[in-house]
């Protein structure tokens, strides 16, 4: 009797010990499971706090498209804001031309020291510069460069810049053909020229060959490499001269021909030419552009002796040229730029060439990295 009962106390206690042992393993079951749900449901939240507003996503495919590249060859822009520091040496040029009687005169505009700067977000970017030669000098006695500003689309396939500035004011009468100037008073203060203008520029060769690596500084060439290029521009100058400004021996003497009150002249033209990036070495990078354009010009002049107005429309000219050189280890970057561009302008009796370049030394730095793209 004892025996038995025995035997059934343990049984019991069998039971319940199984018993208790399956509730904890369904309690413990329901645990995990409640905390692998809120894991879940935490990492669902994670994602959806992570994932870029729609105007990031928009610019990031449009960068995405614009910049894409072989990463053998470029390493694209890793961060999305840039500053640049620009110090600049501006020169401007005419060759004033009679066609009648084969006279010249050549004027020089004063040198302009340039001081300024770009913002660039993303591929966006604009620049304005200031002529420190302008700092305490009277009004109408200036350079008339002022500001010069620039709103720029710097891309591994597309380069495109409005730009716009004033140029003249203070110059020097470099020659007159037939009047001796060597050592007399050759100031000018009656040039002054004004220009705006569009150009874009597109790459073939946009997976391989870098221009902002070349010239924007957003990007690294790893690897030298060329590329041709076809491109798009619209120029309006507009130049006036004052006679009146002449100093009095050359007034007196010049051959009436030369003169002329204002040009007023729009350029539209297409271009095609060769660009090419040469490293140096590591984060050290050459560049060479050479992009010739032909278009169509129409043209307004009036003329000193003919107040009436003449318009001619003909065939327009324009060659420019770029160099560069650069140090970008993709945080910092550093570099020499140095661009030309020539307008010819031609007319029966009279003929004039402008011709302004540039040299640049740029200071930059990147800042707010862009996340590392996904496996």
């Amino acid at each position: 009797m004892r025996n038995e009962l025995k035997r059934i106390a343990c049984a019991v206690w069998l039971m319940v010990a199984l018993c208790l042992t399956a509730n904890a393993q369904d309690a413990s079951l329901r645990v995990t499971e409640n905390v692998g749900e809120q894991t879940l449901d935490s990492v669902i939240v994670t994602e959806k706090k992570k994932r870029p507003s729609l105007p990031l996503r928009i610019m990031s495919g449009v960068e995405h498209f614009f910049m894409g590249c072989d990463t053998n060859y470029v390493t694209p822009q890793k961060y999305n804001l840039t500053t640049q520091i620009e110090l600049s040496y501006w020169h401007d040029y005419y060759f004033l031309r009679s066609s009648q009687t084969d006279k010249t005169m050549v004027i020089q505009s004063d040198p302009s020291v340039i001081l300024g700067g770009y913002v660039y977000y993303s591929i966006f970017g604009y620049g304005a510069v200031w002529n420190l030669n302008d700092i305490g000098i009277k009004a109408g006695k200036t350079n008339g460069t002022s500001l010069r500003q620039s709103f720029v689309i710097h891309t591994a396939k597309i380069f495109a810049e409005y730009y716009m500035f004033n140029s003249g004011k203070g110059a020097e009468i470099r020659s007159v053909s037939g009047i001796e100037t060597r050592g007399r008073d050759r100031t000018f203060h009656g040039l002054d020229s004004r220009c705006n203008g569009f150009s874009a520029i597109y790459m073939f060769n946009n997976q391989h060959f870098s221009w902002p690596a070349a010239f924007g500084a957003n990007a690294v060439q790893r690897k030298s490499c060329g590329s041709w290029s076809a491109g798009f521009q619209y120029n309006h100058q507009h130049i006036t001269f004052d006679k009146e400004a002449l100093p009095d021996y050359i007034k007196q003497d010049i051959d009436s021909t030369l003169l002329f009150n204002q040009v007023n002249y729009t350029d539209y033209s297409i271009s095609v030419g060769y660009n090419y990036n040469w490293v140096l070495g590591r984060n050290v990078l050459f560049a060479i552009s050479f992009i010739p354009g032909i278009g169509y010009r129409r043209s307004n002049i009036t003329e000193a002796e003919n107040l009436g107005h003449s318009i001619l429309n003909n065939v327009s000219t324009d060659l420019n040229l770029r160099m560069s050189i650069f140090w970008n280890n993709t945080r910092m970057f550093s570099g020499l730029i140095f661009e030309t561009h020539t307008y010819d302008y031609r007319k029966d009796k009279f003929g004039l060439t402008n011709t302004y370049g540039t040299l640049k030394y740029l200071l930059g730095v990147n800042f707010w990295r862009k996340p590392k793209p996904k496996d």
